[in-house]
């Protein structure tokens, strides 16, 4: 199969897609080559150093993390975010008064901080009980509303994200299964959704009936290859240079036969999303 490697900048108000040659990898600035020998608070304290307030999200007052990381190496911390300004590591999980405690192991930590994956494809999943990589857990007793899970998102993206501008990596071998299809998800926010793509022959996105509409708009931008589509119950073929807006309550479905491959960047948008 061909490869392709591409990565997104996201800067304030618009993201521009650079290509990148077949088999030839490009890594975004700060990523590190060898880190096995880096245990998790050294690992953190790189992405506090990173963090640069409100230059990435508006905060109205100080975030706690807590991070739980299994394996040699590992161990219990947390992170004050001020609103301005670079952050520390402490040790120990946050007693209260945080937002959040991400969970994984050392070992995916280290892949994150080499840059072989995204934070926000590690959390990347069709229903909030799917396991994935790196995963978070509200403090107790905590029911957080649309607004918080999405400010927290945001928080997720901009923590673990070193780049100024915030670069992603996506392209073979990081990307995540979700929906069917290898997913690498870009960026969400209050009412914007957008990720990439990858239909391998067999592969089938939104299989599943009960996944197959979404209570606001898609937009699949076709970049390479070909797939199938069953939109509104009509099939049919979808290929490279080929964009398709389907309707909040549409029922889609997307796949590639064994004799297809495809990309798409896929955008949703509108209140709920």
């Amino acid at each position: 199969m061909q490869t392709a490697f591409r990565m997104v900048t996201l800067v304030i108000a618009a993201a521009s897609v650079l290509g990148c040659q077949q088999n030839e990898r490009t890594l975004p600035p700060n990523t590190l080559t060898d880190n096995s020998g880096d245990d998790a608070r050294v690992i953190l304290q790189r992405y506090a150093e990173a963090w640069r307030g409100a230059q990435e999200i508006e905060l109205t007052e100080t975030v706690v993390l807590g991070f739980e990381i299994d394996g040699d190496g590992g161990g219990e911390y947390h992170v004050a975010l001020p609103s301005s300004g670079s952050a520390e590591v402490a040790d120990g999980l946050p007693e209260s008064g945080y937002i959040a405690v991400y969970t994984t192991d050392i070992d995916f930590l280290r892949r994150l901080d080499r840059g072989e994956m995204s934070a926000m494809t590690a959390i990347g999943r069709a229903r909030m009980t799917d396991p994935t990589p790196l995963d978070f857990r509200f403090p107790p007793g905590f029911r957080p509303t649309q607004e918080a899970l999405t400010h927290l998102i945001r928080l997720h993206f901009h923590f673990w994200n070193r780049n100024w501008p915030e670069v992603i990596p996506f392209g073979d071998g990081m990307t995540r299964l979700v929906h069917g299809g290898n997913a690498a998800p870009f960026y969400y926010d209050q009412g914007l959704r957008t990720s990439w793509y990858q239909l391998e022959p067999g592969q089938h996105i939104n299989a599943e009936e009960a996944l197959q509409a979404n209570p606001f708009p898609s937009l699949f931008i076709m970049t390479r290859g070909s797939i199938q589509a069953r939109l509104d119950g009509a099939e049919m073929t979808l290929q490279e240079g080929h964009a398709v807006l389907v309707p909040a309550g549409m029922k889609h479905e997307f796949w590639a036969e064994t004799n297809q491959y495809g990309e798409l960047v896929l955008i949703m948008f509108g209140e709920g999303a």
